[in-house]
């Protein structure tokens, strides 16, 4: 029977360890579950939780200063009492005269204070973001069950009634409604769900406080940014692939294609062109392969691709006369001209699998136009032409997606040599009052805090107002383009009424915030995701990755025009630059500085061709 016994509690004990072990699994997954919750829910309302928190602060102090008079009165009344027993009886026990002295323990007072503090800010800053995140998306449900409407203020009314086009921020994703949920429930056909209509409305309309940022936000880029694009409309159509699955496919309808609006208008040639990025992006292309006087066929000519920069597409190459614009100049003088349309730009929004309204659509940077864009449009063209090598015209933003590709030395065995207008490959000394302070604020942070992954600074009715304002005689409208661009020395004021029948484009919100990070910090690295755990997951590392550009090779030739007014392409940043290909070889590179020129001037001057252009075509003849 004891034997029994003792077997009987050795079998216990080994199966009390397995179930204290699973307990204790248990609890810790809890305690995770609990900590990525509470993180969850405070990165997604930090701002209720910041407010109060502050509140908080300030009935904390309120508490210390009431406190703390209510301590003074009591040694005031303390000392008169003193003062009264010494008039009155001079026998005090030293002890009674220590009691009547010393003041109360301040122990009490501290644990008052920090009690005060903890429970105000749980129940204004913890539990406040917990009712709100609950609110905010039970109000999510109804709308998106069609039972209640957004409300919306007179100001937000008269915005849309004039084209704007504003979306709430969506909703966290593990409660997001799939994108397909939403076209199907409105009563539209499968293919219908798969097509991309530029007229049909957004999801979603942005609330009054999100409005009124977001207004305050992309009217800025608006006045200062720079090149083209038009009113929305249908670009997209849905086409069957082999396999029977359906794509979003680029197919602009006559008359609303560049080469209908802004070539053959002028008496050019002009073929549109749609290349499919890795990555599932469809951007167009417009080539005008030979000039208005002909001269040679498209084969034998020598290729050129030009690449607009930030908020622009190919309408920057397009917007002076023929006489003066880059692309119609080196289509005259022998070249055969592409122009490409970065992702997210009237032209290029179409993708294999994603609508434009999907945040996905949206999340990239100028890494992936540096990975996916140019390789794709280069090659391309490469291929086009029977594998002829070609010449490439970056300005701003296409310079710095050149010279990324450079450094890692991607694209080099399909190019002649590069022309780099305004080069960008470092932001830390620009003065641009505008794009530094936004950087400095992080404004586009707070904008992707919003929930809008589209930048799209474009309004109908901004654009309208400015251009009835730049009617009048005695304004001339170059000046807004100062605070962005630096003070730019040739515009013709009639050129501000052509940029804003076609500019500014949007671009992904992600990268603005990969431009500000390079403004704040004076460098050249891949998106810095912050967290440490999304580096390592894309990059292997802790940090991201830098753009080495001492690594372009010496042989490579590079023409390179810079303005001393120029606040975005500072002079400072750009001589860092040359300073990386100082072994670069010297009958390979060619330095032009243009001291009155300014980020505009390069795209928008009357005399660029004299200044500019000409010289750049003088290099590309001797290679």
């Amino acid at each position: 029977m004891q034997r029994l016994k003792s077997r009987g509690t050795s079998l216990m004990g080994s199966m009390a360890v397995p179930r204290l072990k699973r307990k204790a699994l248990n609890s810790w997954a809890a305690v995770q579950d609990t900590y990525f919750s509470t993180k969850d829910t405070f990165e997604r309302h930090r701002v209720v939780f910041t407010v109060g928190t502050s509140i908080a602060s300030v009935a904390t102090a309120w508490f210390g200063y009431s406190l703390r008079h209510y301590h003074d009165s009591k040694v005031d009344q303390r000392l008169e009492s003193i003062e009264k027993a010494m008039k009155n009886n001079h026998h005090l026990e030293h002890a009674d005269f220590k009691k009547l002295v010393d003041p109360p323990s301040r122990t009490a007072a501290w644990v008052a204070t920090t009690g005060t503090a903890l429970v105000v800010g749980y129940g204004l800053g913890w539990r406040g973001g917990t009712w709100f995140a609950n609110r905010k998306f039970r109000k999510e449900q109804l709308k998106l069950a069609g039972q209640i409407k957004p409300k919306r203020w007179q100001l937000l009314g008269e915005l849309k009634s004039r084209g704007w086009q504003l979306r709430l921020p969506r909703p966290p994703a593990r409660f997001r409604v799939p994108q397909t949920a939403l076209k199907t429930s409105e009563n539209t056909s499968p293919a219908s769900v798969g097509s991309v209509n530029h007229k049909k409305k957004k999801p979603y309309i942005m609330e009054v406080a999100s409005s009124v940022t977001y207004i305050t936000l992309i009217i800025l880029p608006v006045l200062f940014c720079g090149s083209a694009a038009g009113n929305k409309k249908a670009l997209y159509s849905v086409k069957a692939q082999d396999d029977g699955t359906e794509m979003a496919a680029m197919a602009p309808s006559s008359g609303e294609g560049i080469c209908k609006s802004m070539v053959e208008t002028h008496g050019y040639e002009c073929e549109e062109h749609a290349v499919t990025t890795k990555d599932g992006y469809i951007l167009g292309m417009q080539r005008i392969p030979v000039g208005r006087s002909g001269g040679g066929t498209p084969g034998t000519r020598p290729p050129v691709l030009l690449q607009h920069g930030l908020l622009m597409d190919s309408i920057t190459w397009l917007l002076l006369p023929p006489e003066q614009s880059l692309a119609f100049v080196l289509s005259d003088n022998g070249y055969d001209v592409w122009l490409a349309n970065s992702r997210g730009t009237k032209y290029s929004r179409g993708h294999t699998s994603l609508s434009q309204y999907d945040p996905a659509y949206w999340n990239w940077s100028w890494d992936e136009l540096v990975a996916y864009d140019l390789p794709a449009t280069i090659q391309y063209v490469h291929d086009q032409t029977g594998g002829q090598k070609l010449h490439y015209v970056g300005h701003s933003q296409g310079t710095l997606m050149a010279l990324a590709a450079f450094s890692k030395v991607e694209v080099l065995n399909m190019l002649r040599s590069a022309a780099l207008l305004c080069p960008i490959a470092y932001l830390g000394q620009m003065t641009s009052p505008l794009a530094r302070n936004a950087a400095d604020n992080f404004i586009a942070e707070a904008v992707y805090w919003l929930g809008l992954d589209e930048f799209d600074p474009r309004g109908e009715a901004v654009v309208k107002l400015l251009k009835d304002i730049c009617s009048k005689p005695d304004v001339d409208c170059t000046n807004l383009l100062t605070s962005f661009t630096g003070q730019n020395c040739c515009l013709n004021s009639s050129i501000v009424n052509t940029f804003l029948d076609h500019e500014p484009q949007p671009s992904s919100t992600k990268n603005m915030i990969h431009l500000a990070q390079m403004i704040r910090e004076g460098n050249i690295k891949m998106y810095d995701y912050v967290d440490l755990i999304e580096n390592m997951k894309h990059y292997g590392q802790l940090s991201p990755p830098t753009y080495n550009m001492t690594s372009i090779p010496n042989d490579l030739p590079l023409f390179v025009s810079y303005g001393g007014e120029d606040a975005l392409a500072d002079v400072d940043d750009v001589k860092l630059f040359l300073g990386s290909l100082e072994d670069h070889d010297g009958d390979k590179l060619v330095v032009q500085y243009r001291e009155d020129y300014a980020h505009a001037d390069y795209v928008m001057a009357e005399n660029a061709k004299q200044d500019v252009y000409d010289p750049l075509i003088a290099f590309f003849r001797l290679l």
